[in-house]
């Protein structure tokens, strides 16, 4: 099923692999829901200028991956909430590579207990980009990993937050994170804020986050096997980036997004 969003709606996505292509003039509020004791893929593009508002709503028993390609080479304002009913699962992936100016804000509702979330994001910020990505368990026994991995190049700006809360009454939930940026090129800004807001003591959490240059010792054995620099700075950013690829069914899809 492909379908193609240019006004406010809900749309049912199905069993088997849903393509929902959004384009955003000014505004758009678009609501995405996962049916029930169902196993699916959901791949999802954005084009457009503006402010979307998205939720995707999740059922009871529900096994969905979940992929989010942002094609806006615009100003983006996204509002994005994930919300997990009873034992839902998502494996949530995300490309955020393009030349646009954008503001996200992302946040994953666990109100279901058993639901799971496992997260990553490849970035590369050309522009400037600030994305803060939200964790909030309310539910038992839920469960967030969150990845993110990014690319800063020439003149670029990236601001990210992750935040994992765990609130009061809400015990045998882990919520992790692990953020790595790569600053490359010149007048460069890449930071990340990872936060743990914690109220109960029975859960499990942590947080790591790096911000550096690439590892030259690693681009050195690379020229040694007769690669260039650039080929070889080519090869980390795409090892970087891969993962998200695992993030659809659809064979055809992943061969577009190993080229871009």
């Amino acid at each position: 099923m492909t379908v193609h969003v240019k006004t406010d709606g809900v749309i049912a996505i199905p069993e088997g692999f849903s393509h929902v292509h959004i384009e955003v003039v000014e505004s758009l509020e678009v609501t995405l829901e996962l049916k029930s004791n169902v196993t699916g893929s959901l791949y999802v593009t954005v084009e457009g200028t503006g402010d979307l508002n998205l939720t995707v709503q999740t059922s009871e028993n529900s096994h969905y991956k979940y992929l989010w390609i942002n094609q806006s080479n615009d100003n983006l304002h996204v509002e994005e909430t994930l919300v997990l009913e009873k034992n839902a699962e998502l494996i949530a992936n995300y490309g955020e590579m393009t030349q646009g100016h954008h503001v996200k804000n992302t946040v994953v509702k666990y109100v279901g207990e058993g639901s799971r979330v496992d997260f990553r994001g490849a970035i590369i910020s050309f522009n400037n980009l600030k994305w803060t990505i939200k964790a909030h368990h309310l539910a038992k026994k839920t469960y967030a990993m969150v990845t993110c991995n990014a690319i800063v190049l020439d003149n670029a700006r990236l601001h990210l937050e992750v935040i994992g809360k765990i609130d009061k009454g809400f015990g045998g939930s882990e919520t992790h994170q692990m953020s790595r940026i790569l600053n490359l090129g010149e007048n460069v800004h890449g930071v990340v804020y990872p936060m743990l807001l914690i109220d109960e003591n029975d859960v499990a959490a942590s947080h790591a986050a790096s911000v550096g240059q690439p590892n030259e010792e690693h681009i050195f054995y690379l020229q040694s096997r007769g690669l260039t620099r650039l080929e070889s700075l080519k090869l980390i950013i795409t090892g970087y980036l891969m993962p998200i690829v695992e993030g659809i069914d659809d064979e055809t899809i992943k061969e577009q997004l190993r080229q871009l």
